[in-house]
């Protein structure tokens, strides 16, 4: 087991996470982009990811005389049947409609791409909430002809889209490079190359048409991202539900969303029904739950005597709904989804009462009060967060799937689609969700990066360009009081829920030119699903604080020569469907922040990327000795208070010219740095001793609910007296 003694004062030179920059072992290298076709089947099994590219439509360097075009997706057979009859007649239908486009794309036309941007989120953001945000813009030149829509027509339709609009084409890079010698560079990864394969939709294309031929600016987006397009999106009708879990609330949202293409269907405006998914990986759902039976007297006391009339009568088997939601035609179903989830009360008490949720989920039981109070105020608090550094968290996926074997709907004239949500385990470092005043002493966070980077006046920087840097002296994080109601409004057994732990730092400032501080505040975001738990409001401002990075105290934007890490293979590689053995390929392994046994790329699926940037300015020159620093006596500059680890959050990648560049955008991760001072524990809202009646008070009522017996009158004003 890793201890903290392991990253305690140890020297920066050991560090062995890093990942060096694979472009470097060139002198010399390119880029080169590919865009073609892709198929149904490839995109479902991941063998895009091993199989040459084919119906090319561009090229960097040129198609070379040969587009690679496939077979199209009706066979021609000589059989005599009715079978071969209607696949001979199928043929000839689909050969009349789109034979003149493939003529256009088999003669092999070359279109060139100019330069490539790329701006992707890589974690929870503004654009997304809990899920990916990645855009694309490329240009293309194409001498002496406009043919890029009909060789994209053409490309789908071999494939078998014959909705081209909504159909997927593969933009392949490939990064070649050479050595001194001017040998071809075989990089260190498992086939030998370093390439990234992503299947994009295409949605918009600009194009500029002179006499040397015509010039496109094409937006794409990956094709996973067509689940966000507003038909898919956002519901037509109001989906409401009342759930006991968040089973419960999938099955009663698909049901709505078939109610309402049902409908749809009775009045004329479609004739085949898409197909909506929800699915929650075992992780995620065991992180939602685990915690819930520790507090099942009182969390589920609220729901009891909130429930009194269903529970008094005749049949009392009905099954008591925790959560309610309500969504309409301007709510997301993306932003439904990961309400329903977070509102699970794992994730609940994670955002409330984060240490004794975070041990547990390292596999560490605190059973009471004193023996949390106990591991938190010892050395073996540092060794776990050290040895664990990562709080269970999840994002939400998307992908859609397209029944392109069947015809087109006759009135939407577009191909049947299965919109797939999925929730997969997300990794958050424990330094981002560090409360003011505390911090684990003089550690070396910068042991767990996978990059470093040393700017100015460190003789070590061989990427960095340029860095800005944006301090909000002025911050300090809401501490959300929730709602105005009294203990009296809220009922004799529903004030529970104001009753947790608290963990208080002792530190003023751990890092005093950095102060992580917090005020009261009535500000937060709102969720569409409602619980019963007490922890709802401090979970939802933990979720506005968590996809929000951008307004952190600390964010810098880096400029770096482009390093190929960056652009993550695993969020542009469609869903593994849960449970599906027919995928064969799977990019990213789930139990590590970087994949070194296939993409060579962070998995940024399930981890944030984080960096270690170093910073150094002198105070001034020594003019008897003529140097800028000193080997005998270090000043502040020598480490500048915004040194340290941080979170990148954005990535903007920009091809041009050759030229390889990207922009990091990162916040700092809190509380780096202190004296490593034990925090207080407490227990807000109520004394002990009301606490105590409070259990004593549940505990009678949950023997007299065993018993079946009559339930007690809780009518009328309820008050501390009552416990008396």
């Amino acid at each position: 087991m890793v201890t903290a003694d392991d990253y305690l004062n140890k020297p920066s030179s050991t560090k062995p996470l890093l990942q060096e920059n694979p472009l470097h072992r060139a002198a010399s290298y390119n880029t080169l982009f590919t865009l073609s076709g892709i198929t149904e089947n490839e995109i479902r099994t991941h063998a895009f990811l091993k199989n040459p590219v084919h119906d090319i439509i561009a090229r960097s360097g040129g198609i070379g005389g040969n587009a690679n075009v496939t077979a199209g997706p009706f066979e021609n057979t000589g059989g005599a049947g009715s079978q071969d009859r209607i696949i001979r007649d199928t043929y000839k239908q689909w050969n009349n409609t789109y034979q003149d486009s493939i003529n256009i794309l088999t003669r092999a036309h070359d279109i060139f791409f100019e330069n490539v941007n790329m701006l992707s989120t890589v974690g929870p953001n503004t654009e997304r909430n809990l899920a990916n945000f990645t855009k694309m813009e490329f240009e293309l030149h194409e001498p002496y002809g406009i043919t890029f829509i009909e060789k994209v027509r053409a490309a789908t339709a071999i494939n078998g889209f014959l909705d081209y609009q909504d159909a997927p084409l593969l933009l392949t890079i490939e990064f070649k490079g050479f050595d001194e010698q001017g040998r071809p560079l075989a990089f260190n990864t498992v086939n030998g190359g370093l390439t990234r394969k992503i299947p994009v939709l295409i949605v918009r294309v600009d194009m500029d048409v002179n006499e040397g031929g015509a010039r496109y600016t094409v937006t794409a987006v990956p094709y996973t991202d067509l689940a966000f397009d507003d038909r898919f999106k956002f519901p037509r009708t109001k989906v409401p539900s009342k759930a006991v879990d968040v089973n419960d609330w999938t099955v009663q949202v698909v049901a709505a969303l078939r109610d309402q293409m049902v409908q749809e269907k009775e009045e004329g405006r479609r004739t085949l029904l898409d197909e909506y998914e929800f699915n929650i990986d075992d992780e995620v759902r065991r992180n939602g739950f685990i915690y819930k039976n520790d507090r099942q007297s009182s969390h589920h006391t609220a729901n009891v005597f909130n429930n009194v009339e269903t529970l008094n009568s005749p049949n009392r088997e009905t099954i008591i709904k925790n959560a309610e939601a309500d969504a309409d035609s301007n709510t997301a179903l993306t932003k439904y989804f990961e309400d329903a989830i977070r509102n699970a009360y794992g994730y609940q008490q994670l955002a409330d009462n984060f240490w004794t949720a975070y041990l547990r989920s390292a596999g560490v039981e605190a059973k009471t009060q004193d023996e949390l109070n106990e591991i938190i105020n010892s050395q073996k608090i540092q060794d776990i967060i050290l040895s664990k550094p990562y709080v269970n968290w999840f994002k939400i996926k998307t992908t859609v799937e397209t029944f392109n074997k069947e015809p087109l709907d006759p009135i939407t004239k577009m191909h049947r689609k299965k919109i797939v949500f999925q929730a997969l385990p997300y990794k958050i470092h424990v330094l981002k969700l560090i409360a003011p005043g505390l911090s684990l002493g003089n550690v070396d966070w910068s042991r767990q990066v996978r990059k470093e980077y040393n700017y100015l006046y460190t003789g070590e920087n061989v990427d960095v360009q340029g860095l800005r840097i944006n301090y909000k002296t002025a911050y300090y994080l809401r501490n959300v009081r929730g709602d105005n109601e009294t203990r009296s409004e809220k009922g004799k057994f529903n004030f529970i829920e104001d009753t947790f732990k608290k963990i208080l730092g002792r530190e003023t400032d751990p890092e005093p030119l950095l102060p992580l501080r917090q005020y009261p505040s009535n500000l937060s975001g709102r969720s569409t699903v409602k619980t019963t738990a007490g922890e709802s409001t401090k979970a939802q401002e933990f979720y506005d604080y968590l996809t929000n990075p951008e307004a952190d105290m600390m964010r810098v934007e880096l400029d770096i020569l482009g390093d190929p890490h960056y652009i993550c293979q695993d969020m542009y590689t469609t869903l593994k469907r849960l449970n599906d053995s027919n995928t064969s390929l799977v990019v990213g392994r789930v139990d590590e922040d970087f994949d070194n046994q296939g993409s060579d790329s962070f998995n940024g699926d399930r981890y944030t990327p984080l960096i270690n940037i170093r910073y150094r300015l002198p105070a001034d020159v020594d003019e008897r000795k003529g140097t800028m620093f000193s080997a005998q006596m270090s000043t502040q500059e020598d480490n500048l208070f915004f040194n340290g680890v941080y979170q990148v959050v954005k990535v903007e990648s920009r091809f041009d010219q050759g030229q390889f560049l990207q922009t990091l955008t990162c916040v700092r991760m809190n509380n780096q740095q202190g004296a490593g001072l034990a925090p207080t524990i407490t227990t807000t809202a109520f004394d002990n001793k009301y606490v105590n009646k409070v259990k004593k008070t549940i505990a009678q009522t949950e023997g007299t609910l065993a018993g079946k017996a009559d339930l007690p009158d809780i009518s009328g004003e309820a008050s501390l007296d009552n416990f008396e």
